[in-house]
């Protein structure tokens, strides 16, 4: 594979370039709208692994235009030195289908890192592409599919997971159970990695207010590690 990403132009700049096209764009075309909120996680357990081993603050900004959503995400321990994050995303979705590229960045806030390094020997990013399939009402059952392409996963590892949704009255829960089909990222080998379910609510804080409060609990089939989380959005 070429390395087509040269390090004076990461792929975050390059998001971050398109965002000030899309709000540059004339006043005839649809509204651009921005949203920004953060999570509150009692520990950052992605895909079944565990990031951080602290609790962790989740800060989301974005920006909307036509069924694009530009942004970026990241965590950050609450506690200790250690491995911190901050990604870029771009994504589109079309009818059931949402297509998004993401450009994780971790680093280790005692360690330097370059943020402008895409070597393919040394960079700390991994880019990855995604696929969701929402059923919708009618179906609720989502498909998801991962795939790591470039950087500092060498192995290239594909990921499965498939979801199931449903609104109950006070609450709404959803089930999942994510496989590792190629690679080496979550695991050794090919096998189940991220298996469990998520309830969320809406908590009231005063008569006018209500925040949106979660629980996880998580099993890692190959790690044989249970986890059980508490968020919240604000």
């Amino acid at each position: 594979m070429k390395k087509i990403f040269a390090k004076q132009f990461p792929i975050g700049l390059v998001l971050l370039l398109f965002a000030v096209s899309l709000s540059a764009q004339p006043e005839s075309s649809s509204k651009v709208t921005v949203t920004a909120n953060a999570d509150i996680v009692s520990r950052y357990i992605w895909r079944g692994l565990d990031f951080g081993h602290s609790p962790s603050i989740q800060p989301t900004i974005a920006l909307q235009w036509n069924d694009f959503s530009l942004g970026a995400w990241g965590a950050y321990k609450m506690t200790g030195d250690g491995g911190q994050e901050t990604d870029f995303f771009l994504s589109k979705t079309v009818g059931f289908a949402t297509f998004a590229l993401w450009d994780y960045f971790g680093f280790n806030d005692t360690t330097k890192f370059d943020v402008f390094d895409y070597n393919r020997n040394s960079t700390a990013h991994l880019l990855e592409a995604q696929l969701l399939l929402k059923g919708g009402k009618t179906l609720p059952f989502n498909f998801f599919t991962s795939y790591f392409f470039y950087g500092s996963d060498p192995s290239k590892s594909l990921y499965f997971e498939l979801q199931y949704e449903h609104k109950y009255k006070l609450a709404d829960l959803m089930v999942f159970a994510g496989y590792q089909a190629k690679g080496n990222y979550y695991a050794s080998s090919a096998g189940f990695v991220n298996i469990g379910c998520t309830i969320k609510k809406l908590v009231p804080v005063t008569d006018r207010l209500a925040l949106p409060v979660y629980m996880s609990f998580i099993v890692n089939p190959a790690g044989k590690v249970p986890y059980l989380v508490v968020g919240i959005t604000l």
